[in-house]
């Protein structure tokens, strides 16, 4: 078998640690989401690992397993009725956007970006040579085509995947991957119970020690990427490009539709470069109420240059204006012009623009629900306060400054009493109604909201950091944290939250000392509270109090 190192396109680079823990978790972000792309996810992964065994054992495999795990991460928000539909050019291009973006991922995304390219050995002219097509990139067809679209929990029809790799081999698919598949004894893959600890498993076997870059960073670093999903604009140019060469316009418009009326500037523009160039007053009568109608009800509108719009004029058409649809609401417009000196446009120029317009806003719903996606992994569900990850970018800001320059920042560590108690006695349900209470709490104290973040970071442990002014109003807060608290039970049985404050002084040079010192000093708090319990139950002559077991303090 053809080593990595003698195979027709140049092998891959081992990852990073910190681009690994960025694969897991993206993966992790579409656990949430969508298992059922997580488990494909994890099962292609799997099937690359073991081609590429039979390939060159010695080799790292670890960017071309990431590409296999990666290529599909769109799909959790694109879903087409055809599998065989399901990578239109579009989707490719999200997926490579959102993994691009990440450090230590570009030839991941390049293999991505590059999937639909088909296989040429012999370079014909007119199709890209095989040779050309990167590695990553012939394996995620390969694994496509053996795993195809099995459901959650079930591994995939082998047999069906190997009749299609041999229908596909030399055409789509490297012949020599596929002649490797021969030898892989697939039946070995088994149902992965967690998909992104499959990927991380098969990853961590090719880790390369990068000290340069801590794991607060690679989250951040995710946020980012899933966060610059949801620039929109960036796809509507591409969208408008397309659209413009492709009929042969003048100019190409995308324009976005509020709930009241049309935007007064354009989302993207493509012109032919011509002089001069079409004045955009042209659209006013676009904003007339009875235009503004019909196009939100998804009606394609066309008319001369000059002329009033019309669904059914036979004039010549020199103007297209085609809504773009998202559940059943137009997100805007997109108007392709023609000049009154070239040809009009025809049905067929027409049905180009239906379906760059659907593309379109297949894109729009995926960066919406992208940015869905981002406060699912960055956000507590229950409470919709910054988790964990947060608290780290947060902490991590103040600790890259000098220690003169966070002296008035704090860390004030609050964990809610009692609540194993609650649950076992009157059901999680009523634990909950506990914890978001306790949110609210924290919410009700912030003094400063622009420089407070307020994260829950365990089952009944909450924390605020006060990066400015901390010590003016970090000890007011806190006993305002435990005020509100107490009083959200009105009525009710009594409730209390125990809270303790560490200042990022010089004498803390960590996030995790800062992390250590505030949880002691809310365990003291704790302990104080518990002792004025006891001993007000040995005066009442009651003994039933309830011991508290203390969790070990977190690194």
């Amino acid at each position: 078998m053809t080593p990595l190192s003698e195979h027709p396109s140049p092998s891959a680079r081992a990852l990073s640690d910190a681009a690994i823990g960025a694969v897991v978790a993206f993966i992790r972000v579409v656990e949430l989401y969508d298992p059922a792309v997580a488990h494909r996810a994890a099962i292609r992964a799997l099937v690359a690992d073991l081609i590429l065994s039979e390939i060159d054992p010695g080799a790292d495999r670890s960017e071309l397993i990431a590409s296999a795990a990666l290529a599909d991460i769109d799909l959790v928000v694109s879903r087409p009725a055809d599998p065989e539909a399901a990578h239109e050019p579009t989707r490719s291009l999200l997926s490579a956007t959102i993994v691009g973006r990440v450090r230590g991922l570009r030839n991941v995304a390049g293999a991505i970006s590059a999937r639909r390219e088909r296989w040429d050995g012999t370079g014909e002219p007119g199709a890209r040579a095989g040779q050309d097509i990167p590695l990553g990139a012939r394996i995620i067809a390969l694994t496509d085509a053996l795993v195809g679209n099995p459901a959650a929990g079930f591994v995939p029809s082998w047999d069906h995947g190997l009749r299609r790799v041999r229908r596909n081999r030399g055409t789509s698919l490297d012949p020599h991957l596929c002649d490797a598949v021969a030898s892989c004894d697939l039946d070995t893959i088994d149902t992965p119970p967690i998909p992104s600890a499959t990927v991380l498993d098969l990853l961590e076997r090719e880790t390369v020690a990068d000290s340069a870059t801590s794991g607060t960073e690679t989250a951040t670093t995710i946020r980012s990427a899933v966060a610059a999903a949801g620039h929109t604009n960036q796809l509507m140019t591409l969208f408008a490009e397309t659209a413009q060469r492709t009929v042969s316009a003048a100019e190409v418009l995308i324009v976005g539709l509020t709930s009241t009326h049309l935007e007064p500037e354009p989302a993207a523009r493509a012109t032919d470069g011509q002089d001069p160039p079409l004045p955009l007053e042209r659209l006013d009568d676009l904003r007339e109420f009875t235009m503004q109608a019909e196009l939100r009800a998804g009606v394609t509108l066309s008319r001369p240059l000059d002329g009033d719009a019309s669904d059914t004029d036979d004039a010549p058409v020199h103007e297209m204006i085609v809504p773009i649809m998202t559940n059943g609401e137009a997100w805007g417009i997109i108007v392709a012009t023609r000049r009154i000196d070239q040809p009009p446009f025809d049905e067929h120029e027409l049905s180009i623009l239906r379906h760059i317009a659907g593309e379109a806003a297949v894109a729009v719903s995926s960066t919406n629900h992208w940015a869905e996606m981002e406060h699912m992994a960055l956000r507590d569900q229950l409470t919709g306060l910054a988790n964990r990850h947060e608290l780290y970018r947060v902490l991590d800001q103040i600790f890259a400054r000098p220690p003169l320059e966070r002296v008035d920042s704090a860390l004030i560590m609050c964990d809610v009493d009692g609540l194993k108690v609650i649950n076992d006695t009157l059901g999680h349900h009523a634990g909950d109604r506990l914890l978001i209470d306790a949110a609210a709490a924290l919410r009700g104290a912030i003094r400063d909201p622009e420089r407070t973040t307020v994260c829950r970071i365990g089952g009944d442990e909450f924390c605020m950091v006060i990066d400015g002014g901390a010590l003016l109003t970090a000890h007011d807060v806190s006993d305002m944290i435990e005020r509100l608290f107490a009083r959200s039970a009105g009525s009710g049985a009594p409730r209390s939250i125990s809270c303790g404050i560490a200042f990022a002084n010089d004498e803390i040079d960590s996030r995790s000392a800062l992390l250590r010192a505030a949880d002691e000093n809310q365990y003291q708090t704790k302990r104080a509270r518990k002792a004025e319990r006891d001993e007000l139950a040995a005066a009442l002559g009651d003994s039933n109090v309830q011991p508290h077991d203390r969790r070990a303090i977190r690194d």
